[in-house]
């Protein structure tokens, strides 16, 4: 049987790894095995064929969990993920990876660019029966904080925990996402020239790397190991078949048009789902309300804590229900108050006259915390916005968002 193995380099077009059948099946074509960046309508017909969905297209999260039975393990996860995402968690397809036992490993990626890439191969006879994650695929060091897979934009990170950092590049500097990931993993006395040397980080890369591994071991304290490079290309068959499914059917959930003379089929679904709904609420028990408060707690503690190891400028007064209270009475005599979305705004806005266009994806406001999404075309203009925000009395924190930059404003 041929199996076509597919990556999605970018829109409509497709890597593509043709491996022969042993058994029966269709021959494949007589021509190349392989290919670079070919469009759908020109791939080759195998009797079977997998996607591999690349590293820098989702987030692979390590989400902290309560006990929870198998069939409530999904909502959970999604109520924990509304913490870490800027975006809608409703535009986005959710698979669980792995579970532990207060943990589960998580990939979240766009549900509506995964739909429209399946549906281009479809129009061209491609339907794959699987789709996997570029991150589970690729081998993790063992007793190594993480695994660096190189790239000439970076590449990403495979953390021991399961969590997947996708990283920029600089060519004098190690990757921001790269230095947060080793903050969080590198208890304070391990950190600098002492650090034991079992503190590593294996780097899947080019050999000419070597020397640079050498200068960043001697910047960070901790061990930069050079092996050889790694592509989806060399994913072991083990991997393969071990990896998850990401075609699972929730993709589908909610994306199929009405069609017309369906009404009373589609209106007893909506009168089942709500009535269903109704007896969830109250069949609820104080116990999953508890578990819920619990968390919710945790998530607050866990944000704390990295805002005050990551940026002590934005730590201070987090009294939630004071500043509420506060802004209500400014509000009610017109004025602004001051942890308003619009003042934060036009502060930042102000700083970024050379923004390029399109270049801001997705703006969200919560508990008097301003965050931008800008892809990584802004990444000049945001170094140059930086001090000025400063000076206007702003703590910002900075980081990796998949495919872009993500920046968080507060004021000091």
């Amino acid at each position: 049987m041929s199996v076509l193995h597919l990556f999605l380099a970018g829109d409509g077009v497709c890597d593509w790894d043709l491996q022969a059948g042993r058994r029966g099946g269709t021959a494949p074509p007589a021509g190349p095995s392989r290919g670079e960046n070919t469009p759908h309508a020109a791939l080759p017909r195998a009797d079977r064929s997998m996607l591999v969905v690349p590293a820098a297209r989702m987030r692979t999260l390590l989400v902290a969990v309560p006990p929870t039975p198998a069939a409530k393990l999904p909502a959970v996860v999604r109520f924990a993920l509304e913490e870490q995402l800027a975006g809608a968690v409703e535009a986005q397809h959710v698979v669980i990876a792995a579970q532990k036992e207060r943990a589960a490993v998580v990939h979240v990626l766009d549900r509506r660019w995964l739909q429209d890439a399946l549906a281009s191969l479809a129009r061209h006879g491609v339907r794959p029966a699987t789709a996997v994650a570029e991150s589970d695929l690729a081998p993790r060091a063992p007793d190594a904080l993480g695994t660096w897979i190189w790239r000439d934009d970076g590449g990403f990170l495979l953390e021991a925990g399961g969590r997947v950092t996708v990283l920029d590049q600089s060519p004098d500097a190690l990757p921001s996402g790269l230095l947060l990931a080793l903050r969080r993993a590198v208890p304070p006395a391990a950190r600098g020239e002492t650090a034991p040397p079992d503190v590593r980080v294996v780097v899947r890369g080019p050999a000419a790397l070597a020397g640079r591994c050498a200068a960043w071991s001697r910047a960070t304290g901790v061990s930069f190991a050079i092996e050889p490079e790694w592509t989806w290309r060399d994913a072991a068959p083990v991997a393969l078949a071990s990896a998850a499914n990401l075609l699972t059917p929730e993709l589908d959930s909610g994306a199929a048009p009405v069609i017309a003379g369906k009404g009373p089929r589609v209106l007893r679904q909506a009168l089942w789902w709500l009535l269903a709904a109704l007896l969830l609420h109250a069949g609820a028990s104080a116990a999953e309300w508890a578990t819920l408060t619990w968390r919710k707690a945790a998530i607050e503690r866990d944000i704390r804590a990295a805002i005050a190891s990551a940026a002590p400028g934005l730590t201070g007064d987090l009294d939630a229900a004071w500043r509420k209270h506060y802004a209500a009475a400014r509000h009610r005599l017109g004025k602004t108050a001051p942890d308003d979305a619009l003042p934060l705004l036009a502060e930042a806005a102000a700083a970024l006259p050379d923004l390029p266009p399109g270049a801001l994806r997705v703006i969200s406001f919560d508990a008097g915390s301003l965050t931008l999404d800008f892809d990584r075309s802004a990444a000049g203009a945001i170094a140059a916005a930086r001090p000025v925000w400063q000076d206007r009395g702003l703590a910002v924190l900075q980081a990796d968002a998949p495919g872009g930059l993500r920046v968080r404003f507060a004021r000091q």
